[in-house]
This record gives structure tokens, sequence and C-alpha cells, in this order.
């Protein structure tokens, strides 16, 4: 009896301590991004000469956009300070009308919390009114694919962040993509 209750006591002790690791990975790993640029863009009309797609991002962040085989959304782009940095970085730009939601995709260089860099694909994805999801307008979440190593992160990971109608995150930590419901799903949360 005393041996089980040496190694149920281990076995806590060891979940926490996992537990505990992550979570202090979480809080370094996070890029520094700030939506705005994007979020004012939400609901504006597409610009004239606009093309058709039914896809957005890059390699892990590719899905699509096409609620029908027949469904294709504008895509555009143009100079866009997608990360609120200060520096504008060419951004594909989606405008999923069906859904009312605005991606913007692009690669660069981001800032970490850390005061490291990454050099990683950033989504951005912003609700507009009418939104098929209900989501409060402005609101949306971000995206960023870490390599190992980048915003101190232990192994290769995405990392997002939701955010409100003004901006400001709500929740944060490692996550995935869930192109059905235009949203992330957070896997492990960092307050």
């Amino acid at each position: 009896m005393r041996d089980a209750t040496r190694l149920s006591s281990a076995v806590i002790v060891g979940v926490f301590a996992a537990a505990s690791f992550v979570l202090a990975q979480s809080k370094a790993t996070q890029p520094t991004v700030s939506p705005t640029a994007v979020t004012t863009k939400a609901g504006t009309a597409p610009p004239a000469g606009s093309k058709t797609t039914t896809t957005v991002g890059s390699v892990k962040m590719k899905f699509s956009t096409a609620n029908t085989s027949a469904d294709n959304d504008s895509f555009w782009v143009e100079k866009l300070d997608i990360d609120g940095d200060g520096d504008v970085e060419e951004t594909n730009l989606v405008w999923d009308d069906e859904d009312r939601v605005l991606f913007a995709f692009t690669s660069e260089a981001l800032a970490c919390k850390n005061g490291g860099t990454a050099t990683a694909d950033l989504l951005v994805a912003t609700y507009a009114t009418g939104n098929a999801r209900q989501k409060p307008s402005g609101s949306g979440f971000w995206l960023a694919d870490l390599d190992q190593g980048e915003c101190a992160a232990q192994t290769a990971s995405m990392w997002g962040c939701r955010f409100d109608a003004s901006g400001k995150e709500t929740a944060c930590g490692v996550a995935t993509l869930d192109e059905k419901a235009d949203d992330i799903v957070i896997v492990t949360e960092s307050k």
C-alpha cells in the first residue's frame, strides 16, 4: 500500500511538473501581434479588380473558405501593417462574403514577448457585422506558425490568440485552426 501511495504521489508530481513546463513555455512563447489594421478593414468592399479564390493561407495554415463547390471569395494583395509593429507587409486578403470574415495572411518577422523575434506565417481573421458565427463585429483571432526556438518555443507549434472587438486578447496559447468554424481551438491556454 505504501508503494502504491508513493507511486501515486510521484505520478501527480510529474503531471504538475509537466503542466508547469507547458504553461511556462506558453507564457514565453507568444509573439506580439496587434491586428488593428486588419480589423478596420473588415466588412469594407473588396477593391475593384480583386480576383477570386476558394482558399486562404499557405502550407500548415492553408484552408478552404468555400461553403459549397460553386462558392468563391474575393482575393487581393495590399501593403498592410498586419501585426501592428509599424512596418507594412505585402499581405494577402480574402473576404469570405458568405460568412462575413476578413482573412489576412503574410510571412514576416514577428516580435516576441520574450524580446526575441520569429520569422513566421501569420493569419489574422476579423468577423464583420452580420457574420455567420454571430461573433461581435471587430473581434477575431490571429495564428502564427512558430519553428522550434522562435519566441522560446520548445517545439514547432502554432500559437494563437482570440481578441475582442476592442482588440484586447481574450485567450492565447498553443492553437490549431478550425476552418469549419472560422476560428481557432486553443489547445494549451496561457493567461
